[in-house]
């Protein structure tokens, strides 16, 4: 990820990946949101995988359209089967905050 101040309109790469002994299926997910309080939005997961197989992974740019404070983390779920199931978080990556100019 690239942290620290940008632009308005200007890219923020993310880039994440997890694994987990406690799942068989994982997806790892980029969340968003903007300012330091409030909801996370997720803003893209990548394939379903089997952990062991390989790591849950996800790189992607994010064009940022507001000025002010955007944080990003990234959420491995567990899911209930090679073609999904309801998620659910099991590691949280810790947060890293962007100043938009």
């Amino acid at each position: 990820m690239s942290p620290g101040t940008v632009k308005l309109g200007q890219n923020v790469y993310l880039k994440g990946q997890g694994d987990s002994d406690a799942l068989q299926y994982a997806k790892f997910c980029a969340q968003e949101r903007v300012g330091t309080h409030g909801a996370w939005h997720t803003v893209k997961c990548g394939r379903i995988v089997t952990m062991g197989a390989g790591e849950a992974k996800v790189v992607m740019k994010v064009k940022v359209g507001h000025r002010g404070v955007l944080q990003f983390r990234g959420v491995l779920f567990g899911v209930g089967g090679p073609r999904g199931g309801h998620p659910r978080a099991d590691i949280t990556t810790q947060t890293t905050t962007v100043h938009v100019r």
